[in-house]
């Protein structure tokens, strides 16, 4: 089993005022591709598992990176911003960072950035991951269609810049 790579994390301060929402770019699979105007455009996917946990990448051009958020309504509500840890384990490749507390639509998680370009390439080619938080719980993602959803951020970026 290699080394888990560690990634740096930051926090993305909102923006003042009111924000608009993300637009709807594609449907790709189960993923949805959207357009978000708070933080520069960034084009990010989604896609809601069995479980209820809501999963975001994408995109963050403000701060030359991406994100991975989380958010489940199960999940206890931890405190905003409060700063935790996360272990993406893809069998034979993990990696590891901070992440903040955070809420999405209602539903408490957590938001990483990182700019560790090899996390979304990964993330794209792997069949699944298990996502662990600093409690030990844990939860398999399955990962289909994530490449062709990623391909699509990569074409909706393109065409923002």
């Amino acid at each position: 089993m290699t080394k888990p790579h560690v990634f740096a994390m930051f926090l993305l301060l909102p923006s003042l005022g009111v924000a608009e929402a993300p637009s709807e770019y594609a449907s790709v699979g189960d993923w949805t591709v959207k357009i978000d105007p708070s933080n520069g455009n960034g084009c990010y996917m989604e896609k809601t598992f069995d479980s209820g946990t809501l999963v975001q990448i994408g995109v963050v051009p403000d701060k030359d990176g991406a994100f991975f958020a989380a958010y489940n309504a199960l999940w206890p509500k931890s405190e905003l911003d409060a700063k935790s840890t996360v272990l993406f384990d893809f069998g034979d490749s993990r990696f590891q960072g901070d992440v903040l507390g955070d809420v999405h639509d209602g539903l408490p998680g957590g938001y990483a950035f990182f700019d560790n370009p090899e996390f979304a390439f990964e993330f794209g080619k792997r069949a699944s991951v298990v996502v662990q938080g600093a409690s030990g719980r844990s939860e398999d993602l399955d990962l289909t269609g994530s490449m062709k959803g990623l391909a699509s951020v990569r074409t909706c970026q393109k065409e923002q810049n």
